[in-house]
């Protein structure tokens, strides 16, 4: 939509923040001031207690935190049993759960069956119960459950009896339990039982998603014990307290704030609501007290605190966090006390200057986060949150999208602490079901998230949907819509979630993820949302790197007033994968990092652009899809166990102010090759192959094995390349430069393997040779053995005779082996394969994997040196799609006539994807 102008302006007292839109226009820009609060950082959970222990919770003395304060919160996700299954009577005291798993939350069922080869993974009912003694000294309080999420339909019993339930598997949610408890002295026992179901929903989103719906709780568990007079706990699982600023400067804050009294007492009170605001020192910089007659049930309330002067701003480079202090008092007994961080900041979106915050121009240089971790699933400790965030900022990004769900609150609380700016969405991804029971649901998530997380300085926009385009309403991938009542839904559908967000949070904007389709503009979706964005794979599912350029700049001339932002770019790498001719498709570390270097020198030439995001920050899973990793995506700038891959040396080079240099080649210690030119007779020679430095310094010396190779000056995105002279074994590669008056270095170990330009030289022994067929990159084993590119034969070497290069269907897993990447690519319909080998005895191993055809449709026959090895070969039939296989083979060359592997068609055409020779 155009570029719209919001200026936020002081409120009467009593107005409401959350249901008054406050709108005025100021040409193309979009301003934004507010002050806004989180939770603060959970402490950590107390140690394990022995799983047989049922863990008793005293209120006083022996907890602290309630001799300063009416509230407590106690951690109970330790001492949990589980039972992976639907089950009769499972909320009910009497049944024995001795044999279930003992367990703690955070927990999931699914860390292992997405990835294994058995299609698809659990999703359905899983059961956790939990014991609790509860003593005398809780009576009178009012007691509840908080669930930071569980996926995705969760059903909470008390001692037999149903307490709550909650639907959306991403945001948190309370349960009053007060009533169902049971207290005494001594403490007296009582049962936990939580259904939570991760089945298919058609009412509730995500519908289809491009990663695991780990189902469980999988994130922390709170006792939360308070007065009956308390800050409501029941509004979404908010804080309870709503903190904004309608005028923000350099020389003044305005402070307004808002919240809920629920009074469960059983009587009328007259109550006092105090409001401070603390430095980062904790001393008062501003406070307000009002009275407030407070009816049995919630009473609102709404202040206007005196204007902080000269507040230190809050930003990327200096997160400053104040903290609000919100005490209800009666009389002068105080009945509940809640603490929040608080940050001072305004932004602006600009169509044609992109955004600026606190009235200076910022470049969003950012990126996407999903949830999960290799062994953990989405079942993370806080600490690893919170470090993931902190490699995040490390890469010098300063903004994070959140994608495609609400995400756990120590992802909020460390981006408030570290200075990461915000993009958080609900999971309405790909499709949508025309309901009123699937809108209200989504409604239901909007206000969930936006409650829940209002008050983070680190939000700055709601995100509403993700490529809802891309499948059609039968759930299936569609290239276009062409359901037009289907599109006018959708499109009813996104102005009415606009709407709500807006209502709900009138201080921020809104905004969309889609996809590279028209169907967005023809159905009124683009003008909907304040910011629109774009996801865009130029030179990865298609085109060529330069397309991502002159896609924005054509959303941009036809709509100049539009705010455009990239949500999403990136391209996938393996690890053993790399090329000295890299090509789009092929998973090498080579080919990414010439995607990312050409869209940063694209970013960078548009100014214009509201900020960007690369798709993904980790790889993580995705379920039932392909490519040289099964049931990843590969695109992170780190691995799913977090090890940093090149690319992430790139952005910190260009985001990261804090001098460094890399060496770009951790994903490619192991080489192997050769030089055409060499002579037979002579040996091994040098072979030279190009090494990446990635560096912020102003010059870079390269050494290899202890020579210089000269020093270089990096170029527009901090690359500069030497191609250095490797010899066989090890060779160690050092960069050192200079900057801030200190010398900078990076070292390698690269291990190559020489390979002459003629198998049959006799200055160096032939041993083995493995073969990448129908690929030009080359794969390495874990043991460092290096499967080289395919060749169209020539004489003295090796290489395919006729066939055609295909790559398999990337959403089509490839089952039973750990070399993915052999048969990603093959060769169809290939009449032979020679290798030019010295006379000797010979291994011959022959991989395969059937890329698409049904048992009877393929047969050929495969002959190593005139001996038939199969007769009528149908990997369909014998092994099934997508399968590997091998065909092993011994033989002899002789007579200077090297192994000669010819493939003979019957039915369909013969294919090949990967072979290895051994001496023996």
């Amino acid at each position: 939509m155009g570029s719209l102008g919001w200026a936020l302006q002081q409120e009467p007292v009593g107005s409401d923040p959350l249901t008054a839109r406050l709108r005025s226009r100021v040409g193309s820009v979009t301003v934004f001031a507010l002050v806004t609060l989180g939770s603060l950082i959970a402490p950590a959970a107390p140690p394990r207690q022995p799983a047989s222990a049922i863990p008793f919770i005293q209120s006083s003395p022996g907890n602290k935190m309630l001799e300063s304060t009416p509230r407590s919160r106690t951690s109970i996700n330790n001492g949990w049993r589980f039972h992976p299954d639907g089950l009769n009577f499972a909320e009910k005291p009497s049944l024995d759960d001795g044999d279930w798993e003992r367990v703690s939350i955070p927990h999931t069922w699914n860390v292992s069956d997405p990835f294994d080869d058995t299609p698809s993974y659990r999703r359905g009912i899983g059961w956790y119960r939990k014991h609790l003694a509860l003593g005398d000294d809780f009576r009178g309080k009012r007691l509840y459950l908080y669930f930071e999420g569980a996926n995705q339909v969760a059903r909470v019993y008390v001692n037999g009896a149903f307490a709550g339930e909650h639907k959306g598997g991403y945001t948190a949610f309370v349960v009053d339990i007060t009533r169902y408890v049971r207290l005494g002295s001594p403490a007296l026992d009582n049962l936990i039982a939580v259904q939570v179901d991760n089945s298919h929903d058609p009412f509730i989103p995500p519908l289809s998603v491009g990663y695991a719906l780990y189902g469980g709780i999988y994130r922390d568990v709170w006792l939360i014990a308070t007065d009956a007079v308390h800050v409501a706990l029941n509004d979404h699982a908010s804080s309870g307290v709503y903190i904004w600023t309608p005028l923000v400067s350099v020389s003044r804050g305005q402070v307004r704030a808002r919240g809920i009294i629920t009074n469960e007492s059983g009587s009328p009170k007259q109550l006092r609501v105090v409001n401070t605001v603390l430095d980062a020192a904790g001393r008062s910089v501003s406070i307000h007290a009002s009275q407030l007659s407070a009816a049995v049930g919630d009473s609102h309330w709404t202040q206007a605190l005196p204007d902080v002067r000269d507040p230190h701003l809050w930003s990327p480079d200096d997160p400053y966090l104040y903290t609000v202090r919100t005490e209800i008092y009666e009389g002068d007994i105080l009945r509940d006390r809640v603490t929040n961080p608080l940050g001072f900041r305004w932004f602006v979106f600009d169509a044609q200057n992109g955004f600026s915050l606190n009235g200076r121009k910022l470049v969003l240089r950012g990126t996407n986060r999903h949830q999960d971790y290799q062994g953990l699933g989405s079942a993370l400790p806080n600490q690893l949150h919170l470090r993931d965030m902190q490699w995040i900022k490390e890469m010098g990004a300063n903004f994070v999208r959140l994608a495609h769900y609400p995400q756990d609150p120590a992802v909020l609380n460390a981006a408030d602490s570290l200075g990461l700016l915000i993009w958080e969405e609900i999971p309405v991804v790909n499709y949508i079901t025309t309901s009123s029971e699937f809108t209200s649901t989504s409604e239901e998530m909007l206000r969930d998230m936006i409650r829940q997380h209002y008050n983070h300085p680190s939000v700055i926009v709601w995100g509403l949907m993700n490529e809802v385009f891309l499948w059609s309403p039968e759930g299936a991938r569609v290239g276009k819509q062409s359901d037009t009542a289907y599109m006018r839904k959708v499109r009813d559908f996104a102005a009415d979630l606009n709407a709500l967000a807006h209502r709900e949070d009138p201080t921020r904007p809104t905004t969309m993820a889609t996809h590279g389709s028209g169907d967005y503009d023809r159905a009124g979706l683009s003008g909907i949302t304040d910011v629109f964005g774009v996801n865009t794979y130029s030179g990865w599912y298609g085109g060529v790197f330069d397309d991502f350029g002159k896609a924005l700049d054509r959303i941009h001339t036809a709509d100049p007033k539009r705010v455009l932002f990239v949500s999403e770019y990136g391209a996938e790498d393996d690890a053993r994968v790399n090329s000295l001719e890299p090509e789009r498709f092929d998973f090498s570390n080579s080919w990414v990092k010439r995607f990312h270097e050409a869209y940063l020198r694209q970013i960078n030439a548009r100014p214009w652009l509201a900020g960007t995001a690369i798709w993904s920050q980790f790889d993580f899973s995705q379920p039932e899809t392909g490519g040289s990793i099964p049931y990843m995506n590969q695109k992170g700038m780190q691995r799913w166990d977090r090890t940093p891959k090149d690319v992430f040396y790139l952005y910190k080079a260009n985001w990261n102010p804090s001098p460094m240099v890399y060496i770009a080649s951790r994903g490619w210690t192991h080489r192997a090759g050769t030089n055409p030119s060499a002579p037979s007779g002579i040996g091994p020679i040098p072979v030279a192959q190009p090494v990446d430095i990635y560096s912020n310094l102003p010059s870079v010396e390269l050494f290899a094995n202890g020579k210089s190779l000269g020093r270089k000056t990096p170029d527009d995105v901090h690359r500069a390349t030497w191609d250095v002279p490797f010899t066989p074994g090890d060779n160690r590669i050092e960069a050192r430069g200079t900057g801030t008056g200190r010398a900078y270095t990076d070292s390698l170990l690269v291990h190559f393997t020489y390979r002459p330009p003629t198998l049959s030289d006799p200055s160096v022994r032939f041993k083995e040779l493995g073969i990448n067929v129908g690929a030009k990159a080359q794969v390495a084993d874990p043991d460092g053995f290096v499967w080289e590119g395919d060749q169209a034969y020539h004489s003295g070497s090796f290489g395919h005779i006729g066939g055609e290069r295909k790559m398999f269907d990337k959403d089509l897993p490839i089952r039973g082996s750990a070399q993915t990447p052999l048969y990603f690519t093959y060769l169809l319909g290939l009449s032979s394969y020679r290798l030019d080998v010295p006379d000797g005895g010979y291994d011959v191993e022959l991989l395969f994997a059937e890329p698409d055809a049904k048992p009877g449709a393929r047969l050929f026959g495969v002959s190593v040196n005139g001996r038939e090895v199969e007769s009528k070969l149908d990997l369909a039939a014998r092994f099934g799609l997508a399968r590997a296989a091998s065909v092993r083979a011994v033989t002899t060359a002789s007579a200077g006539k090297g192994v000669l592997i010819n493939f003979t068609p019957i039915q369909g055409q013969p294919i090949l994807n990967a072979l290895r020779i051994r001496r023996r």
